[in-house]
């Protein structure tokens, strides 16, 4: 059964910091959306975000997997940081979706900390696991769940694109059910915003108005004081007509 699809995406510099580092490519007629942040306090983290958008997408025309397309980003962002001094030791998260909207399949790409969600059946459930210090504690069972927000070395990586030759990329594939709704953001968001208050703002998109949502989740986040770059995408799927 084919799918309509649409999305809309934001992204604002927040509260603190002076300017925004994050990217994201938001590409209703091709099922994409892309979210990027580029680290904190690294060299041209606002560089190694762009031009892994910039890699990704270009990937996804040519027809690569989503894999293979995030490796490259990768790749690209090494050698850039390796032949300007000014770059050197740039990195950056990447979640990238992609749901085709004839069959209705849908893959995830992630590396870092930055999310999808995924709204079905009024549910929002987290589909990729953040490459952070803390959560693999958590993981391992060192550290209580409930003692992982607020953590001290919470926002440490233990993975991010153009920081090694070798990264691994989660990937989750699935299908879609009619009334799908994707959430993908960048810490600046799940800082300020709990999953559960997150669920009733997309799940507040099924009207339609993915825009006004969006807008809501950023401009909420800033009154809450956005202590890092603030990016929100919602894409949807609804049963053609």
């Amino acid at each position: 059964m084919p799918f309509h699809i649409s999305a809309f995406g934001l992204s604002d510099k927040g509260m603190v910091r002076p300017k925004n580092e994050d990217a994201m490519a938001v590409d209703p007629s091709s099922g994409v959306v892309i979210v990027a942040d580029g680290m904190g306090g690294a060299p041209a983290g606002e560089v190694a975000s762009a031009l892994a958008v910039q890699e990704v997408s270009r990937g996804f025309r040519e027809g690569q997997g989503i894999r293979e397309a995030v490796l490259r980003a990768n790749q690209t962002i090494l050698h850039l940081a390796s032949e300007k001094e000014s770059l050197s030791g740039m990195g950056t998260t990447l979640t990238a979706l992609r749901v085709n909207g004839e069959t209705g399949a849908f893959e995830v790409g992630h590396v870092g900390d930055s999310r999808a969600y995924r709204l079905m059946e009024g549910k929002l459930v987290q589909i990729t696991r953040d490459h952070t210090v803390v959560a693999e504690m958590v993981e391992a069972g060192t550290l209580p769940r409930s003692a992982a927000r607020g953590h001290r070395l919470e926002h440490i990586l233990s993975q991010a694109l153009g920081t090694s030759q070798e990264v691994e990329v989660d990937v989750t594939l699935g299908v879609v059910a009619e009334g799908d709704r994707f959430l993908l953001c960048s810490d600046g968001l799940i800082r300020v915003w709990e999953d559960a208050e997150m669920a009733l703002a997309v799940q507040a998109s099924r009207g339609g108005d993915l825009e006004s949502v969006v807008v809501g989740l950023v401009e909420e986040a800033n009154r809450r004081g956005a202590p890092d770059n603030v990016t929100a995408a919602i894409l949807s799927v609804e049963a053609e007509a």
